[in-house]
């Protein structure tokens, strides 16, 4: 019988408590409530100025024996004990949601769907951004959130890219210094979720590589987005390949292709087919033909060296495939984070 895992101590529990209550370890669920032990206050740089005022007034009261001093210093105390309850109730209980893995073309700019509910009570002041701890330094928009009662607002955090690959959104700062001004209160929030970027198609648009003698020369060049191609309705017996699909998503009712795009064979979409040496000028190859059988309604088979994607012509098909070439080299399947 194999040994149990042993128990972990008291310091080991405590310290991956507050790993999560920093954001330093993601979490795998799609939303997040903002409860006691994750939220953190402070008074701000007028909140610092304000009690300065209330010592030296006080100091001032007790120094000189002026009543107004201590009126006022005490005045300012229960000022800033007032906003302190203020603004962190305007955190507490605040539930963050996050939505599916963006996806973009190198070069574009990733947007996160973030979504703030609050089942209880309106909230304003609120901010959302992006913490990068390399940089030190908080990026995004700063733009300040109301939430309604029993309301759910969306903001999306923009993230640019530069190059394809898996872009992880990181962790999230959540502020508020609502209504006073006088207190800082954050909270952190760290989603196991990244972002696609795929490689940007070669252009122009390469030929698809069909199997020599699938298809003569003039239904090649007949291959592009805009051909002309005939419609009759469906009968029972036509084969599956020459039915226009998306008139069939549109109207609801069956047609078949009777020119030539509905005669077009499938295509096998091959990494070793590219006849190139870069990876990512593959890459781009492989995108291009992804593209360009989607635009010409080609079911195509998709061989690369991190996964295999049998024959469809279908739209999440081609999701799938493009999402393959973003993660290469890494299987599709064992990146973390990929929500759909």
């Amino acid at each position: 019988m194999a040994n149990a895992p042993p128990t972990p101590s008291w310091w080991q529990r405590q310290r991956a408590q507050w790993r999560e209550s920093f954001g330093n370890t993601p979490s795998t669920t799609a939303e997040l409530e903002l409860v006691q032990r994750r939220i953190y206050v402070l008074p701000s740089m007028r909140g610092w100025a304000v009690i300065g005022i209330a010592i030296l007034l006080l100091l001032m009261g007790v120094n000189y024996q002026l009543s107004l001093a201590y009126v006022v210093a005490f005045l300012l105390g229960g000022l800033m004990q007032v906003a302190l309850h203020a603004t962190y109730r305007n955190l507490r209980g605040l539930i963050v949601k996050v939505g599916k893995s963006p996806r973009c073309i190198a070069g574009e700019t990733l947007q996160f769907p973030i979504t703030l509910a609050s089942p209880d009570r309106a909230r304003e002041g609120i901010t959302i951004e992006r913490l990068l701890r390399k940089q030190k330094r908080v990026v995004g928009s700063a733009q300040c959130l109301r939430i309604a009662s029993d309301q759910q607002r969306s903001h999306p955090l923009d993230v640019a890219t530069t190059q394809r690959g898996v872009q992880p959104l990181g962790r999230l700062l959540i502020e508020s210094r609502a209504p006073y001004g006088l207190i800082r209160a954050w909270s952190y929030a760290h989603f196991e979720w990244v972002g696609l970027v795929e490689p940007r198609p070669e252009t122009p648009y390469p030929e698809l590589p069909y199997a020599t003698g699938s298809l003569d020369a003039a239904k090649r060049q007949s291959d592009v987005a805009h051909d002309p191609d005939m419609l009759r309705e469906y009968v029972a017996g036509d084969s599956l390949k020459r039915v226009a699909w998306k008139q069939v998503a549109k109207s609801g009712q069956w047609y078949t292709r009777t020119g030539e795009a509905g005669q077009r064979g499938d295509v096998e979409l091959s990494w070793l087919a590219t006849d190139l040496t870069d990876a990512e000028a593959r890459l781009s190859r492989m995108a291009a033909w992804i593209d360009r059988a989607r635009n010409a309604d080609v079911a195509f088979s998709l061989v690369m060296p991190n996964a295999h994607l049998t024959l469809a012509s279908t739209a999440p098909h081609h999701d799938e495939a493009l999402a393959v070439l973003a993660t290469f080299p890494k299987p599709l399947s064992e990146v973390r984070g990929v929500r759909t």
